[in-house]
């Protein structure tokens, strides 16, 4: 008996690591583009933002000083934010719990012929993903996975966090930027523009060319996000996904608050700031409320 309980119990530990393995190998991007980006969100982001907070901010404030502790401390909470809204986008996906595509047929579902399945309304095929996800909104290459129904609060709210530190780190960068350069003059703009060629003409030094670099990816990133969070907000706004702006879909166009609602769920506000506070959507991601049912429901209603 203890040998067979023996034999159980490897076959269960062999079981768990076998699910481990296939769980992290999910995790593994297979497109290009998906490891670049992924690449740049897991390694380059944290360097950057470790560069900031120690050198760039650290230029203003002396290190571990309360004025930089502080300072230093919201950035940071604000980091850390991001970070688990990013997992937690990854770890839940767009389709939450629901792995597979319902077989039967209702009203208002399209058949697949990727999935070769039945696809709810707002359900469209990731061609990166090679699944259909629900109420999908774009692929997102950072985390290798599809933002869709049950995960935007997540991305929004990673969104949100990294445009407040972005804004915060071009603030930052202008004047240290400024410091480095020296005697700045209007003349000299070309050298911000186009630093190698100064480089090159020996016009600025390899660490006044080095800062140039700092505040453009600084800039560049802000401008992206900035870019990110618009789209978002101006897509939740109308009712629409990415998708269904494209498609110039206006059924679901419920009101700015219960757009918001609809998508991110009560008391979307609080879970911007509390990653793991749940949140019950009022969709299960297989039927939407149309502007039309709405109407029709105040009509019973009078």
């Amino acid at each position: 008996q203890s040998m067979s309980r023996m034999l159980r119990d490897d076959d269960l530990l062999r079981d768990d690591s076998d699910d481990l393995l296939k769980r992290l190998y999910k995790l593994v991007p297979s497109q290009t583009q998906d490891m670049i980006s992924m690449g740049i969100f897991v390694f380059l982001l944290p360097l950057g933002f470790l560069f900031e907070m120690f050198v760039v901010v650290g230029d203003f404030y002396t290190p571990w000083s309360s004025d930089w502790l502080l300072r230093v401390g919201i950035l940071t909470g604000l980091y850390a934010n991001c970070i688990i809204n990013y997992v937690l986008m990854v770890r839940t996906g767009p389709n939450g719990r629901n792995t597979v595509l319902p077989n039967t047929v209702q009203a208002g579902f399209r058949f697949c012929h990727s999935c070769r399945a039945q696809s709810p309304p707002r359900a469209y095929h990731c061609p990166v993903c090679d699944s259909c996800a629900f109420r999908r909104d774009h692929h997102c290459s950072f985390g290798a996975v599809c933002v869709g129904h049950f995960n935007q609060r997540y991305f929004l709210a990673a969104v949100v966090s990294l445009w407040i530190i972005t804004a915060t780190v071009v603030v930052y960068n202008w004047p240290w930027l400024s410091s480095r350069m020296g005697n700045f003059s209007v003349v000299q703009w070309w050298q911000i523009l186009v630093p190698h060629l100064a480089l090159v003409l020996r016009l600025i030094s390899f660490t006044q060319f080095f800062s140039v670099l700092v505040m453009s990816f600084s800039l560049v990133t802000f401008l992206f996000v900035t870019y990110l969070l618009t789209a978002q907000i101006f897509c939740l706004a109308r009712g629409q996904t990415r998708v269904e702006y494209l498609l110039e879909v206006h059924a679901y166009q419920l009101g700015f608050f219960q757009n918001m609602k609809s998508a991110l769920g009560p008391n979307w506000l609080l879970g911007m700031a509390i990653p793991f506070l749940p949140l019950r959507l009022p969709s299960a991601g297989l039927h939407f409320q149309t502007r039309e049912m709405e109407k029709h429901v105040d009509a019973k209603s009078l």
